[in-house]
């Protein structure tokens, strides 16, 4: 009995012994996992202080130095229209007229690589405002719908969303070949998913030699990543390309940048 009792007291010993050491294991793979996630957090906090310095830097390039030539351009060009007979009188009027189409453009790339602008409307009505663009060219018929109730997310990550949309929506006009585009969005909170179809000629995706629009798939990718969304990507010659982002807000909060 004496012996029996020697070897159950050593049972729960060893089974103590083992419980605390994977509390102890759980602890320490919990502490990592804290330390991971926090430098994943100031990692996409830190890409997105640059990135959003380096927009704001270019659109003030963009307004203050490119969009001032034009003006005096602009007011060079008006001050001949006095001297010339009637032929170059039209010329003139004629590069008047490309000189303000091209500052209507600049204004309208300035205002969408600014976050600024981004974070004033919100990511969504800045999309819409680019699809919009879109439609004024006459090139493309657009198609937007909505579904459920659309609800916040954070400053950083509505940025990091517009720009992959922004290059979807770039990659179709660039490339596609297309004449329409269908955007949905679908919001069941906390879950976003956003669908953009084109009718263009489409391309072999999983072919490791992409198109002219490689790169920026792969910036789609790299920034889905830093969010994190699931990016999936459908398209086959001849039968147009599907782009869909699904993107749901976690519980762990990402540092609002300063």
């Amino acid at each position: 009995m004496a012996s029996t009792l020697i070897i159950l007291i050593l049972l729960v010993l060893v089974i103590i012994s083992l419980f605390i050491n994977q509390k102890r294991k759980y602890r320490h793979w919990q502490e990592k996992s804290e330390i991971k996630n926090t430098y994943e957090q100031e990692l996409l906090r830190s890409h997105l202080e640059i990135q959003s310095q380096t927009f704001e830097s270019i659109s003030r390039e963009l307004h203050d130095n490119v969009g001032t030539l034009i003006s005096i351009a602009m007011v060079h060009i008006k001050s001949m229209t006095e001297l010339k007979n009637g032929n170059d009188r039209q010329k003139i009027t004629e590069i008047d007229s490309l000189l303000n189409e091209a500052m209507d453009t600049l204004r309208d790339i300035s205002r969408s690589i600014n976050p600024e602008n981004i974070n004033r409307l919100g990511w969504q009505k800045s999309f819409v405002g680019e699809l919009e663009k879109i439609r004024k060219t006459n090139a493309f018929t657009i198609h937007y719908s909505e579904e459920g109730e659309p609800f916040s997310i954070e400053v950083p990550k509505q940025i990091i969303l517009f720009r992959i949309l922004q290059e979807t929506l770039n990659n179709i006009v660039k490339h596609s070949d297309g004449c329409q585009i269908h955007a949905q969005f679908v919001f069941s909170k906390p879950e976003i998913i956003i669908t953009i179809k084109d009718n263009g000629k489409g391309f072999n995706y999983k072919s490791d030699n992409l198109p002219g629009e490689g790169s920026g798939i792969k910036n789609m990718q790299a920034r889905a990543a830093m969010l994190p969304a699931k990016l999936e990507i459908e398209s086959q010659p001849g039968s147009g390309t599907t782009v869909t982002i699904s993107y749901k807000e976690s519980l762990t909060q990402i540092p609002a940048t300063p």
